[in-house]
């Protein structure tokens, strides 16, 4: 789906091997630069598995690259700034093996608040228990086997397991590589704009999240959220082709930010605080009238 991708895990990587690394040229006798994971995946995306288990120092190594998008390096004479413009994808692991809802999201993946402010968007993928989800689930991963063998490369005769999905799929569903082609030509050429947007609406939902964020002690909202949001208002927009942020893109980033951040709370649900900023906004809206 992208130009350029590179996969890494939280055990086996290291700062230099994130960012960029200086050594010495065995033939030459010269100190040369070789970019890391992020400067490689440029333009692209960086794929982080178990993203808890990198140490304190490996993960503070990035927070340049993932706020500033680039990579300073001053070492052995050699000063130089590369460009680490990909999007980073991480995934952790509870601490207990399993998700506990009444604690928070830092203690539940053991991460600090200064690294978590710097992701857009924060999902929480509970193992639950769904006879529907679990039959689908393992459906696919037989029908996965049946039409990797190797005496099945011609697929013809060969006899597939009923998927709940695909008996109720209908024909406005697009190809794999119809979807591929879309992405990379919205990541090409969409360039949205914001100047058609409601910034009252921005402003003022920045100052009640701030405000909310004071008055229950949960996470701490700075500018860097209301940079999510804008950033999530123009992927929307992109996804229409369109050349202008319109008012729903706006809408869209709005209410998906409490729900994701809701999560770095305990004891509360993303429908609770969402229903409570609205609570609160029309009790506003009466006392004002």
């Amino acid at each position: 789906m992208c130009i350029r991708d590179r996969y890494t895990t939280g055990k086996g990587a290291s700062a230099v091997g994130l960012t960029a690394n200086v050594h010495k040229d065995p033939q030459t006798r010269e100190w040369t630069l070789e970019g890391g994971a992020l400067v490689l995946a440029d333009k692209g995306i960086c794929l982080i598995d178990e993203f808890d288990k990198m140490n304190e120092h490996d993960r503070t190594s990035i927070h340049e690259a993932m706020e500033q998008q680039s990579i300073s390096i001053s070492k052995a004479g050699i000063v130089a700034n590369l460009q680490a413009r990909c999007a980073i994808i991480a995934a952790a692991n509870p601490v207990k093996g399993r998700y506990d809802s009444q604690l928070s999201f830092m203690d539940n993946v053991d991460l600090t608040d200064p690294i978590l402010s710097r992701f857009d968007i924060l999902c929480v993928v509970k193992d639950e228990v769904d006879p529907d989800v679990d039959f689908q689930l393992a459906t696919f991963v037989l029908n996965s086997h049946i039409k990797n063998h190797p005496n099945n490369k011609n697929k013809e005769g060969v006899k597939f397991l009923e998927d709940i999905e695909t008996t109720h799929r209908t024909n406005n569903t697009i190809s794999q590589d119809l979807l591929k082609k879309f992405i990379l030509y919205a990541r090409q050429y969409v360039k949205p704009r914001l100047s058609e947007i409601n910034k009252d609406k921005l402003t003022k939902f920045y100052q009640e999240l701030r405000e909310e964020s004071r008055n229950s002690g949960g996470f701490n909202v700075s500018i860097r959220h209301f940079e999510s949001i804008i950033r999530m208002a123009e992927a929307h927009a992109k996804m229409y082709l369109r050349e202008y942020v319109r008012d729903d893109d706006i809408d869209l980033a709005i209410s998906v930010m409490p729900v994701s951040y809701t999560h770095l709370r305990a004891h509360e649900t993303p429908e609770h605080l969402v229903c409570r900023l609205l609570l609160e906004k029309k009790k506003k809206l009466c006392v004002n009238q």
